[in-house]
Formats: C-alpha cells, structure tokens, sequence
C-alpha cells in the first residue's frame, strides 16, 4: 500500500511538473523565442537532408570511382600476363613486371597471381614472396572456378581497410589464372573526411544563412505585426483607445486584401473605435466609473437592494465578493491608477458573466453574484487568490488583494444601508 501511494504521488509530482513547464513554455517565452527555435528547427532539416544526400552522393561517387580504379589495374597487369604468356611459371620477368605496377600505383597493397596448373590453383607471382608456390584452398578454389568477369569487394585485415579486385585470365573459353590486386582506402578516406569538413562548414553558413532569412521574413511578416497589435491590446485595456496600429504601407484603393495579418490589424483599429464609441454612450446612460470603467457604488447600491429584497421575499441566496487593493499607501497616483486598472481587467476576466463589477472605494472593488450562496462565494473567492500573481506580478512595484466573500441566505437580509455601510468598511469587518 505505502509503495503504491509513493507511485502515486510521484506520478502526480511529474504531472505537475509537466503541466508548469508546459505553461512556462507556452506563456512565458515571446513569439520571437518560438519562431527563433521553429526557423532554427526548419533550417536545420532542410540543410541537414542536403548534407546527408550531397554527402552520401559524393562518397559513392568516390567509392566508385576507386573501384573502377581496382578493375583498371587488375585489367593492365591481365592484359600484360596474357601477351607475355607466362602466367604458369615462375618468372623474374613477371615479378619485374608487378614491382613496376606497384611503383605506378601508389595506393596498390599487393598483387598476386594465380595459375591454373595440374594440382588446382596456385600461386605463380606474389609481392610477398612466402605466397609463391602455394595452393588455393578449397573455398578459393570455388570463388576462381565461378569467376566470368571481374570483381571488386571491400575487405578488412584488422584495422586496415582495402579494396581487392579479382580479374579472371581466359584464353579461349578456359580459365587459365587470376589476377589479385589488393588497393589501399587511406587515400579514399582521407578524401571523403577532408569533403565531410568542407561540406560540413559550408552547411553551417547555409544554415545560418538560411534560418537567418527566414528569421527576418517572419519578424516582418508576423512578429512585428502581432507585437504592435499586443501593446495596442494593452492600451486599450488601460482604457486608452486612441491608440492605432500602424501597417507598413497603406493599401491601395481596389486591391482585395488577402493578407490576415493586414485584415486582424484593420479590424482591431476598427474595433478599438467602436469600442470607443459604445463606452461614450454607455457613459452617458449608465453611470459608470471613469478611470476603470467598472459600475460605481450607486448603481451597486440600486442592484444590491434588488438582489437583498429577493432574498428576504424568495430566500433566493446573495453574495458579493469584496477585493480590497493593499501595499498602495505610498505609492504615487499613476501607479494606483495602474493597479485599479489592472486588477478591474483582472476581476472581470475571471468571474462570471452574470458576476456585475462595481467600484466601491478609492481601492475597493466588491462583485455581486446574484443567486449564489456564501459557500459557493467562497469558493469563487478561493479560485481568485490562486490567480492574484498574475496581476500582482505585472506591475514593477509590489502589492496585493484581499478577497472577501459576504453573503445572505434563507436567514434573510439586513436593510441596504446596513449593507452599504458595512461595505466600505474595514475590511477587517467584512471577513469577521
């Protein structure tokens, strides 16, 4: 039981875990941060497919390019053996004749030479001489009795990587002998690591030079767009909206526009005055706090009493939640300002849409929820102090909220100004 409670919580430790750095991820890091690793991750597979299929061309190419180099020399010492005729015995010509082909070719290992006589075959002429006068074995016997063409296949004597060819030697429609030319891979390694480096180099400047162009298309065709509209958004819920966002260069006149980017920053600009516009008239008809554009305390006064007379009447439940700003005293009034601002946006993005905002003191905020007992005030309440650092870490001075439930049942209510009074209180009062 204890080891699968342990499981438990660390299955749960590790969700949360995952669940903070996904958050982190997607709401602490810019669009920038994100395009930055997306073009970097585009740019590094494309540059990459190249790499490998130009590197992977090249070494084939390479590598074949040395074997045909193999059958060459195979083929020359064939075609020597063949016009001197002396493949079955042993000669000091025929040995000359392959010291010559090793001073030729600088990446020749070894050639040997084997012919067919009465005993099978053996070899006639070697650049080790301890080969000279030995019989194939009986695997070798095979591969030479197969041979109609020649044959190149990579071997590996330890460490040491070569390339042996086998040119078989007819004379008519019989197989006299083989030819076997052992090439070294040193000079073909060598090679490719040399191009490796090269083409290594050069697809880091292509990667660069790519993720850089794409990283600049994006800054101005997204980032820079929807940065503009974001600090827009800002003002406006600062209440500013004499804000515009800019466009680059002003359409002209018949162009149909495709571009979303271009239609988001036209319909926000058009939305910002509409915006505007309605909050002029709203103003007008409904009394409505300036600097938060939130209720002022008549009209809680007005909706309270209605909510209260409800309650005494129908026992239908009310409560109100009260948030209080602290830490403000000595602060300057741009920056309380700023605080009403943000924890008003901050209060009305978070509570329901039935849940009406009024402004009841200089900082004072209180919300009624209309047919909601204290129980479920509280736990409203309780939701709203776990998201307070998102608005208390946005400002760069500190501060906090308090938040109360207050709430009224089937025991009735008290009168209007009971309440009122209680209201604006200390808020002392009101969690007591």
């Amino acid at each position: 039981m204890e080891s699968s409670k342990e499981a438990v919580v660390q299955q749960g430790s590790k969700a949360g875990l995952i669940k903070r750095l996904r958050s982190w991820l997607r709401y602490s890091t810019s669009l920038r941060g994100k395009l930055v690793v997306l073009v970097l991750a585009i740019a590094l597979l494309v540059v990459g497919a190249l790499f490998w299929f130009s590197l992977t061309s090249l070494r084939s190419s390479i590598v074949a390019i040395y074997e045909s180099r193999a059958r060459s020399v195979a083929a020359v010492i064939s075609k020597s053996i063949q016009e001197k005729d002396y493949i079955l015995y042993y000669s000091d010509e025929l040995d000359a004749d392959i010291g010559r082909l090793l001073e030729r070719y600088e990446a020749v290992m070894g050639i040997t030479v084997v012919g067919m006589s009465a005993r099978g075959f053996l070899v006639v002429a070697s650049t080790d001489p301890t080969d000279v006068g030995v019989l194939a074995t009986e695997d070798e016997h095979v591969r030479y009795d197969r041979l109609s063409r020649i044959e190149v296949e990579r071997e590996r004597a330890g460490d040491v990587s070569f390339l042996r060819a086998y040119q078989p030697i007819f004379s008519g429609g019989d197989l006299l002998g083989v030819v076997i030319v052992d090439m070294s891979l040193a000079e073909q390694t060598r090679y490719i690591s040399q191009l490796s480096w090269k083409y290594g180099l050069a697809s880091l400047g292509g990667f660069l030079l790519l993720g850089g162009l794409l990283y600049l298309a994006l800054i101005s065709i997204v980032t820079k767009p929807i940065g503009r509209i974001a600090q827009a958004m800002g003002a406006v819920a600062q209440h500013d909206y004499e804000v515009e966002v800019p466009v680059p260069f002003r359409r002209i006149p018949g162009t149909k526009q495709r571009d979303e980017v271009s239609q988001l920053i036209d319909g926000f600009n058009l939305m910002t005055k509409v915006i505007h516009s309605h909050e002029q008239e709203l103003m007008k008809l409904v009394v409505l706090d300036e600097l938060t554009g939130t209720y002022t305390i008549d009209h809680l006064q007005a909706e309270l009493e209605r909510e209260l007379h409800k309650t005494r009447r129908y026992k239908h439940a009310t409560s109100l939640l009260v948030v209080d700003l602290k830490g403000l005293e000595e602060r300057a009034e741009s920056d309380v300002n700023e605080a009403l601002v943000r924890t008003a946006n901050f209060l009305v993005g978070n509570l329901r849409n039935v849940d009406v905002l009024f402004r009841i003191d200089d900082r004072r905020f209180a919300s009624l929820l209309p047919e909601t007992p204290h129980n479920g005030a509280a736990v409203a309440a309780e939701r709203l102090r776990t998201l307070i650092p998102d608005v208390t870490s946005q400002l760069g001075f500190p501060f906090d909220l308090v938040v109360v439930p207050v709430g009224w049942g089937e025991d009735g209510a008290p009168a209007i100004e009971d309440v009122m009074s209680l209201l604006t209180g200390p808020i002392d009062a009101l969690s007591g």
